[in-house]
C-alpha cells in the first residue's frame, strides 16, 4: 500500500502498520458499538421517567386481549386468578399499567398493606424495577400459594402476598403497591395512587 507524504512523495506503509491500524478501528468501532447497547439496556435515570397519572375513583380496565378496555367484575375471578389492567381512558400511559390478582384475604402478609386491598384483590406496578420490563403472573394450578409475580426479562420474582418483596433476581425493590376496592355494582376501582416509586430503580 503507497500513501503520500504532506511533500506529495510516495511513502510506503509497512504490512505492520496497515494491520496494527486495521485492529484499532476494529476494536475502536466494536467498543462504540458496545457502548451504544448498553445503553440501549440501562435506563437514562432511576426511575426511567415513568410518571403515573392513577387517581382515586378510576375503574380498571382490562390492559389487552378480547376484552381490552372493559370494565373489570370482581364475579369474573376466584382466588388465584390476576389480569393486566389501566385505569379507564388512560391506557396511554404505560407507567399506569398494574398487575391485579385475587388471593385468599388471610394469605395477606406485611408489608402488604391490607388497607389497599379489598376482597382478596391487591394490585402492584406492572412495571419492573429492574429495567422497566412489564411483570407477569405465574400461576401454580397445583398449589396456588406457590404462585408469584415474574419479570420475564431478568427473572425477578416478587411475592404479592408479602408486599411484592423481592424474592430473587436483580430487581432492587418491590413493586409498588396501589389501593383498590370492589364498587357496590360489582366493578373495581383504584383508591390511591401507587404507594412508593415505580419503573427502574437502579
Amino acid at each position: 500500500m503507497v500513501e503520500t507524504d504532506s511533500e506529495g512523495r510516495d511513502k510506503k506503509v509497512t504490512r505492520r502498520q496497515f494491520a496494527r491500524g486495521f485492529v484499532l478501528a476494529a476494536l475502536a468501532a466494536a467498543t462504540g458499538s458496545l457502548l451504544s447497547f448498553l445503553k440501549l439496556l440501562a435506563p437514562s435515570k432511576k426511575g426511567g421517567g415513568y410518571v403515573a397519572t392513577v387517581a382515586a375513583g378510576d375503574r380498571l380496565v382490562y390492559a389487552g386481549g378480547n376484552r381490552q378496555g372493559s370494565l373489570l367484575k370482581a364475579s369474573e375471578f376466584k382466588a388465584g386468578d390476576a389480569v393486566l389492567v389501566y385505569p379507564e381512558g388512560k391506557s396511554g400511559n404505560e407507567a399506569n399499567l398494574v398487575q391485579l390478582i385475587r388471593l385468599e384475604e388471610s394469605e395477606f402478609k406485611a408489608p402488604t398493606r391490607k388497607e389497599l386491598t379489598d376482597q382478596g384483590f391487591v394490585a402492584y406496578s406492572a412495571i419492573c424495577t429492574h429495567l422497566g420490563c412489564i411483570v407477569g403472573w405465574i400461576k401454580d394450578k397445583k398449589d396456588p400459594e406457590a404462585s408469584y409475580i415474574e419479570c420475564p426479562c431478568h427473572n425477578s420474582i416478587f411475592n404479592p402476598e408479602q408486599g411484592a418483596r423481592v424474592m430473587g433476581g436483580p430487581a432492587p425493590i418491590p413493586l409498588a403497591q396501589i389501593g383498590v376496592k370492589v364498587s357496590a355494582d360489582g366493578t373495581l376501582v383504584f383508591t390511591s395512587g401507587f404507594s412508593g416509586p415505580i419503573g427502574p430503580q437502579v
